[in-house]
């Protein structure tokens, strides 16, 4: 999968090379849901691509940081949590909630630092739509104090931040990586307004295999459905 990335990268670059590049531009975000947000800032540089030159093809680097409090982490790996872990499948498979134990996590605090990819079109002169999500990169955060509650019985544990995030389809996924939804209106020049549904998912690790069946694992998710708002910059 890995290769597999790579190889869309470099195909993506080659085939927008022709085209005329957009300006350089920085989002910023905020978003928030229950008793968590995030911030992320990124930077994109971006290629249009047709006839018309609406559809835009961008990467760059983001940096997001999310923030919770004595938030639910479920099982994370697809081979426990799902009906099959074959990638791709594995969005569509069954979940499998009989094997998922829960970690609250008290005060989770992870940075994110991702290589991302975003899809836009421009809508008329003033909107624009696209979606964004980020690949690979790693992660740093705060270690906190978790409860782990598996058949009704609790322990208590630390857990931190899972370091290394790499996007592979559904819960096959690992780490923390962010994903947008967005609408963006065109203020002047410079500066666009947007509107932003964002879906993180932040992964936090135990220090041992807490969880012993139906087969041992350290590792547990939250998935973040956040409401926010943004503004993009362009840098020239």
């Amino acid at each position: 999968m890995k290769h597999l990335l790579t190889i869309l990268l470099v195909f993506m670059i080659g085939t927008v090379q022709a085209q005329n590049r957009l300006r350089p531009s920085v989002d910023l975000s905020i978003a928030a849901g229950s008793s968590q947000a995030t911030f992320s800032i990124a930077g994109w540089h971006q290629w249009q691509l047709g006839k018309k030159q609406r559809l835009s093809i961008g990467i760059g680097p983001r940096i997001t940081s999310y923030v919770g409090n004595k938030k639910d982490f479920w099982t994370a790996p697809a081979s426990i949590a799902r009906g099959s872990s074959a990638p791709f499948l594995v969005v569509f498979s069954s979940q499998e909630t009989q094997n998922w134990d829960t970690l609250n996590v008290q005060r989770p605090l992870v940075f994110s630092m991702n290589a991302a990819v975003q899809v836009a079109h421009q809508i008329g002169k003033r909107f624009r739509a696209g979606i964004n999500i980020d690949l690979v990169g790693f992660s740093v955060g705060r270690t906190s104090g978790a409860v782990f509650t598996s058949d009704g019985s609790q322990e208590t544990t630390e857990a931190k931040p899972v370091p290394f995030n790499l996007l592979l389809t559904g819960d096959l996924d690992q780490g923390s990586l962010n994903s947008e939804f967005f609408v963006q209106y065109r203020l002047n020049e410079k500066w666009r307004l947007r509107a932003v549904y964002q879906f993180y998912f932040v992964e936090y690790k135990t220090n041992t295999s807490i969880q012993q069946l139906p087969e041992p694992n350290d590792r547990f998710r939250n998935k973040a459905n956040l409401l926010g708002i943004g503004l993009s910059y362009s840098l020239n």
